[in-house]
């Protein structure tokens, strides 16, 4: 933001040399990278070059540089004077405003107001040194206006040609699919239905907030103007300008967002201008569509939190000194002070904020400063202990972390979304225009698996653990539904299965994994399976497993075969043991006997895990799968599943025959349930 210091002396007053005016605006979070000398409009004068950052988009004017200047030193501070003369002609009658209903969310205010009977030429003298000395190009009278009111209030403008507008009226709306514009840089720019244009009954003769068109740029000729001010969306202006390659100093503050208000006074402000340097009429009123809507916030300042934050003392009257000198009005009521934030100051919304603009304006360098600071430590937080366990397990099984957004592409997150979940859930604002809230990681895991190919590692193991998002039912009385899922691809579902039961028996080694076939459309048939959690007798739905299909491996540009979890991460750390329960290590050793059994191939291995288990078979341990083999001197429609029982009497050493007897047993028992035959 290039400001002059003649002209920064006209709102503020008094004004010091250049280098101290630079200081003072470095100590407050406004750094000056450059000094120069300029011609002023009474001669030379020094032209600073202050760096704003986005969210003090306050100071992207004089106004505010002069607002923020005199707050810090004290300073006199005035705002423009305006005073327009209107004829006694409506507006109404001579033009109208009308904004699309598909466009109302990008454009919640648009104003036009109508000068007749203007004289379009150079500007004069004062005007064309002014935006000379910030580093603009004079083009005329009329143009230089709407550029000094834009450096002057932080309200980008824009004069049509009035007499050039089909039926003499105005349009907001989306652009149609392959609608083009010449814009005044001479370039042809081709939109799309994304974009915002304000158009005549024809055609568009602007790109909002971005530029306007050539057709319709006022020149010598010009005689009657319509002068448009607006206010457009921000994400909007921001995604036209970079899609189209084409950026100005009205989309640089559209996108960073402006004053809600300012719109009419900067029209009365460039309409009282040209008055002055180019004569005509000004109509009354002005063409409106659309409403002004400025927030209002009312912030309760504790006075004891001041000190609390910053560490030392500011009396109250310095603290209410500040907060009045920055507009937001504080009255005091005892130990507390309530403040109303003024309408241009769009970076403050809690308390917090206010003691940071205190401690600023006060000056940062009576913060006092300590040899030594402490720092009280605390304990990690259990959920925060569970949750580092899950990745500690997880990276050791050889799985690396993913960090992704939250935003995706409807159509991406709706096909991990059964619609008898809910819908995805579109924000207000964040993301691209098609983007909605993720109901389901596994979308952002393939991406990355994707990348990872491309870069030459095509089995890459991934995890993320973040937060999904859908709506079931009318959001009006139900609220979204928010869940913390951990996702995992990897190369099979076996190493799948196994990573979530490694995280299962960390986090409690009570915890049993129970994995049934189920069939969703997002996996292959027959390759796909839910899982639950059970403890103490009791079970709980927590995912999903299987192999990713066809369709969507092709979608995501896949050359292997992928396969995805996703459970619901709370069940699991609700659960969580902290505390491990520790055994003696076994006096005796145990024994282990490996069968293979062949069984139908509709036979799984949860059901021959249970019968097993139920046969209460004496001294064993544990029951353990270990393959499946199909093929040859199995059979069609058969397969073999190998299996491992571990025995163990923690009293003495067991004898080979006892451990032969419960084999046994273990054999008959699957042959009747089964049909089992031994493989040998």
């Amino acid at each position: 933001m290039k400001i002059t210091l003649e002209w920064l002396h006209d709102y503020v007053s008094p004004v010091a040399e250049a280098q101290a005016v630079a200081d003072t605006l470095m100590n407050a979070g406004l750094p000056v990278e450059t000094i120069e000398a300029v011609a002023g409009r009474n001669g030379p004068t020094q032209m600073l070059d202050v760096e704003v950052t986005s969210n003090r988009t306050d100071c992207l004017s004089l106004v505010g540089v002069a607002r923020e200047y005199a707050a810090l030193t004290g300073g006199k501070f005035a705002e423009p004077a305006i005073q327009v003369n209107e004829s006694a002609t409506p507006v109404s009658g001579v033009t109208s405003v009308q904004i699309g209903p598909d466009a109302r969310d990008l454009c919640p205010f648009y104003s036009a107001r109508i000068i007749r009977n203007v004289k379009v030429g150079p500007s004069p003298a004062w005007l064309r040194t002014r935006v000379e000395s910030i580093g603009l190009r004079s083009i005329n009278n009329i143009v230089d206006v709407t550029n000094y009111v834009l450096f002057e209030l932080g309200q980008p403008l824009h004069a049509f040609d009035f007499d050039k507008l089909t039926e003499k009226r105005i349009v907001v709306r989306r652009a149609t699919a392959g609608e083009k514009i010449v814009a005044i840089d001479g370039r042809t720019y081709e939109l799309n239905p994304s974009q915002l244009v304000i158009a005549d009954a024809i055609k568009p003769q602007a790109i909002a907030g971005v530029m306007g068109g050539k057709d319709t740029e006022v020149i010598e000729a010009t005689t009657t103007v319509l002068l448009e001010s607006a206010r457009f969306e921000q994400l909007n202006v921001r995604t036209t300008s970079r899609a189209l390659g084409l950026k100005s100093d009205s989309s640089y503050r559209f996108e960073r967002g402006i004053d809600p208000t300012l719109a009419d006074k900067a029209s009365r402000r460039a309409a009282q201008l040209i008055l002055d340097v180019a004569g005509g009429e000004l109509l009354s009123g002005a063409a409106v569509a659309g409403a002004v809507s400025a927030r209002a916030i009312a912030i309760t300042l504790r006075l004891a939190r001041i000190e609390q934050i910053l560490g030392y003392t500011i009396p109250p009257e310095r603290a209410l000194a500040i907060l009045t000198a920055l507009g937001f009005s504080p009255v005091r009521a005892g130990e507390v002070v309530n403040c109303t934030v003024p309408s241009h100051r769009l970076d403050v919304e809690r308390e917090i904020d206010l003691i940071e603009e205190i401690a600023r304006v006060h000056g940062y360098q009576h913060l006092p400063v300590h040899d030594r600071v402490s720092h009280t430590v605390r304990p990690q937080a259990i959920h925060e202990k569970a949750n580092t366990i899950v990745r500690d397990v997880l990276v050791a099984a050889g799985y690396n972390e993913a960090i992704t957004v939250t935003f995706q592409p409807r159509a991406e997150t709706e096909a991990f979304l059964p619609k008898e979940m809910g819908e995805a859930i579109k924000p207000a604002h964040g993301g691209w225009a098609g983007d909605v809230l993720r109901a389901s990681v596994m979308p952002s895991l393939l991406q990355v698996r994707r990348t990872n190919q491309n870069a030459g590692i095509a089995d890459a193991c991934l995890f993320e653990i973040a937060e999904t998002y859908w709506q079931k039912g009318d959001a009006k009385t139900n609220p979204p539904t928010q869940m913390r899922v951990l996702a995992i691809v990897g190369n099979s579902i076996h190493e799948l299965r196994g990573a979530l039961e490694a995280v299962c028996e960390r986090i409690n080694p009570r915890l049993k994994l129970i994995v049934e076939p189920c069939k969703l459309s997002w996996y292959v048939p027959g390759a796909s399976a839910s899982i639950a959690l059970e403890l103490d007798g009791k079970r709980a739905f927590i995912g999903c497993v299987g192999q990713i299909s066809a369709a969507l491996q092709k979608h995501y540009d896949l050359r292997e075969k992928v396969y995805a979890l996703e459970v619901e991460l709370p069940p699991v750390l609700e659960v969580f043991e902290p505390v491990r329960r520790a055994s003696p290590l076994p006096k005796f050793p145990g024994v282990t006997r490996d069968l293979s059994v062949v069984v139908d191939e509709s036979v799984r291995w949860a059901d021959v895990q249970a019968k097993l288990s139920a046969a209460q078979l004496a001294f064993c341990e544990k029951i353990d799968f270990v393959t499946t083999f199909r093929g040859k001197g199995v059979g069609d429609g058969k397969k073999s599943l190998t299996l491992t029982l571990s025995f163990r009497d923690p009293a003495r050493t067991l004898k080979s025959e006892e451990v032969d007897t419960q084999v046994k047993t273990a054999v008959d028992t699957l042959a009747s349930a089964f049909a089992a035959t031994l493989r040998v």
